[in-house]
């Protein structure tokens, strides 16, 4: 990775205040363009636009997901609009490039049932009882698990939860009266095995060593826990988002203040939770409606 490279990957951390799972993405984009350099004797600078469709093609032929690639073209994009206004006369060879179509996924989500199995399935000791805590507070508040990582003790008051999001940017979620007793049981324990450093001290959630616990760490458990309860579904920290959000749809929420509990910069973004909802009134209409419902025999009524 070349010199400026590096540098817009320290302006991204310390300026823009990406989060670090953002910025080890950019950094593995800026490598395999690198990469895809070194191979055809290039360097940034002498880089065209027909080498970047080329770079394209090669993402395409590789087979990777549209949003891949798309992250990447914006990464790449990013980087030599940086680099275009240190470098004078320096081009951006990826300025003509254009986002490739998505499907658009519906995600992944769990149902109460399937929740309460989850909680259902920890212990009475300390990993148990922050392993339960850990479950609401995802549920509770459908924070990304990086901002489950970053909590400190101090950002919960009472039943109010500060959560620093994207772009650092601050928000208030709440936990329910489940959650609440949930952290109740599970900070005399943590207190116990915090370790001796200013972090862990800090730190809302603990792993075994008593140090904070990591989004890797946190994925793991889920990992576990879906073993555990037979669940037959692909479940990631991220499901409990999407389940967050299709419940509290689903029950009637307005979509804006979703958005806000979620922070999401784009209301586009929250749209797709609406999805079980408008599922669930084709449902309710094609079994009540006298002209909509199917007879034994097959027909319309």
């Amino acid at each position: 990775m070349s010199v400026e490279a590096h540098d817009w990957i320290e302006h991204l951390r310390h300026v823009r205040r990406l989060s670090d799972a953002t910025v080890r993405s950019y950094r593995r984009d800026l490598a395999a363009w690198s990469a895809f350099l070194a191979e055809n004797a290039l360097t940034e600078g002498e880089a065209s636009s027909r080498d970047a469709r080329s770079f394209i093609a090669r993402m395409s032929s590789q087979r990777l997901a549209p949003a891949t690639v798309n992250r990447r073209l914006s990464a790449l994009k990013g980087y030599y609009e940086w680099r275009r206004k240190r470098i004078p006369g320096s081009l951006n060879p990826f300025s003509e490039s254009r986002a490739v179509k998505m499907g658009r996924k519906l995600p992944s989500y769990l149902s109460h049932e399937e929740i309460e199995k989850f909680l259902e399935c920890t212990g009475d000791d300390f990993m148990g009882y922050r392993d339960r805590f850990l479950f609401e507070l995802l549920y509770s508040t459908g924070c990304r698990v990086s901002e489950i990582c970053s909590l400190d003790v101090s950002d919960v008051i009472r039943r109010q939860v500060r959560v620093r999001g994207k772009g650092d940017k601050e928000r208030i979620v709440f936990i329910g009266s489940k959650a609440s007793r949930a952290l109740d049981h599970y900070l005399p324990f943590r207190l116990e095995h915090a370790h001796d450093d200013s972090d862990s001290r800090r730190a809302l959630l603990l792993d075994h060593r008593g140090k904070r616990l990591t989004d890797r760490g946190i994925r793991h458990i889920v990992q576990k826990y879906t073993s555990l309860t037979g669940c037959p579904k692909s479940v990631s920290p991220h499901t409990f988002r999407h389940s967050f959000a299709t419940h509290v749809l689903d029950e009637g929420a307005d979509i804006r203040v979703v958005q806000e509990m979620l922070g999401h910069s784009s209301l586009s973004t929250t749209q797709i939770y609406t999805h079980t909802g408008i599922e669930r009134i084709k449902q309710v209409y094609r079994f009540s409606h006298p002209h909509a419902r199917r007879r034994a025999g097959g027909q319309n009524g």
